[in-house]
Order: C-alpha cells, then structure tokens, then sequence
C-alpha cells in the first residue's frame, strides 16, 4: 500500500523521504488539503512509467503489447539495454 503523507511533512523531512523511495522503490503520495497532489516515486520505476506512457502513444500499441507478449512466451525476448539501443537508433 502506498504510503501518503501531508506536504508539509515532506517540506521537512524531504530526505528521509527521497531516501525512503530510492531504498524501497514504494511510492510516497503527497497530500495537499488533504487531497493527493503529487507522487514521490522512484527515478528507475518514473523511467519506466514514461516509457510505458510513450509505448502506449502510438495507435496500434494494443498490437504491439500482444506481439510482445507472443514473442516472450517463445522466448524471443530482446534485453532492456539492447532494445534500448535499438529504440535509439530509429529515433
């Protein structure tokens, strides 16, 4: 479960919390008015959000995502830091 803290605890003890998130790689949801306002996340996981979030821009990702699927279920999977090499080179 997501831990949820007021901002105002994150206005002091930001460390803790940044440290908290790097260790545990569990999300922080930082509450303002006692609404959430923002998440505290870890850079590895918010690296991989925005790529998933990138992925999903194209229309046919449904396709891809099941390709994907397909693929590494007969083991054809491609590792991270070659796909990524990959992505790069087609811009």
């Amino acid at each position: 479960m997501d831990k949820i803290i007021p901002i105002s605890d994150l206005q002091s003890k930001a460390k803790k919390y940044v440290d908290q998130v790097k260790k545990t790689s569990e999300p922080v949801v930082i509450t303002q008015r006692g609404r959430a306002a923002a998440v505290l996340v870890n850079y590895d996981d918010f690296e991989g959000i925005m790529a998933a979030q990138q992925e999903m821009s194209f229309p046919d990702w449904r396709k891809r995502l099941e390709r994907a699927r397909k693929e590494s279920a007969e083991g054809k999977g491609l590792e991270l830091d070659a796909y990524l090499r990959k992505r790069k080179r087609r811009g």
